[in-house]
């Protein structure tokens, strides 16, 4: 059996092609053409109220703690809370900026405020990760590390400083939650039943995201679909995008 260290390591190695899918849909999506104001103020209205979400399922977590649960991972996992509601004031701000307009948080609220596909905090729903701590850390290396890559490469993408700032301000952040994924899956994969579980489980998640970003992002193109045939091979269930 791996040691739980190498094991997460060659767990990291293992959704690096879905890292490289995630940017190149992400660099397709900043280079249309046609990208208007309007169309890149709906996705970021997605992107916002996603870290909304982030935020409140995070937080439900947080209170849901053990009482023997050691101080400094509740700590942890309180400031990622914290810091999927300072995302979603950044983003918020992003919008404002983008649109040249104060944001009706209500009236949005109305129309993207509602957890769907391409929101990636429905996979701690999915997964009921709330219940269960290795799930949860599945969730935080993989998709938080993902989302790291996606915001870092929007900061790139960007096409001046103010938003520049406030994209690569959350792809740290981000960054960081990955780490407290990591810092937990080192602590609970040490048998191969929690390692075969945690592969399993990551190995699904590769699908919902690639399923997510070909909704908010870019659809996929021939390449793609190869890249992730040859990676992963066939998706363990229906998808609602090609493959």
């Amino acid at each position: 059996m791996k040691s739980a260290k190498q094991f997460v390591k060659d767990l990291r190695e293992d959704f690096q092609t879905l890292f490289d899918i995630s940017e190149k849909q992400c660099r397709m999506y900043f280079s249309q053409p046609d990208l208007t104001k309007e169309k890149m103020a709906d996705f970021f209205k997605v992107r916002m109220f996603n870290e909304r979400w982030n935020m409140v399922e995070i937080s439900k977590k947080v209170s849901e703690l053990p009482v023997d649960t050691p101080a400094d991972e509740a700590k942890l996992l309180a400031k990622q809370a914290f810091d999927e509601a300072e995302h979603f004031r950044l983003v918020c701000e992003v919008l404002e900026h983008i649109t040249g307009e104060p944001v009706d948080l209500n009236q949005f609220n109305e129309t993207h405020g509602q957890p769907r596909p391409g929101y990636g905090v429905m996979l701690i729903k999915k997964y009921e990760a709330h219940n269960d701590p290795l799930i949860l850390a599945v969730y935080q290396f993989l998709v938080e590390g993902q989302g790291s890559h996606v915001w870092a490469t929007m900061a790139d993408c960007a096409f001046d400083d103010f938003i520049k700032r406030r994209y690569a301000k959350i792809a740290k952040d981000e960054k960081f939650h990955m780490s407290i994924g990591r810092m937990q899956l080192e602590k609970m994969c040490e048998t191969p039943e929690a390692q075969e579980k945690a592969l399993r489980v990551a190995r699904e998640i590769y699908w919902d995201l690639y399923e997510c970003h070909s909704i908010a992002l870019f659809p996929p193109t021939e390449e793609i679909k190869s890249m992730m045939r040859n990676a992963y091979g066939e998706p363990p269930r229906q998808l609602c995008v090609e493959i």
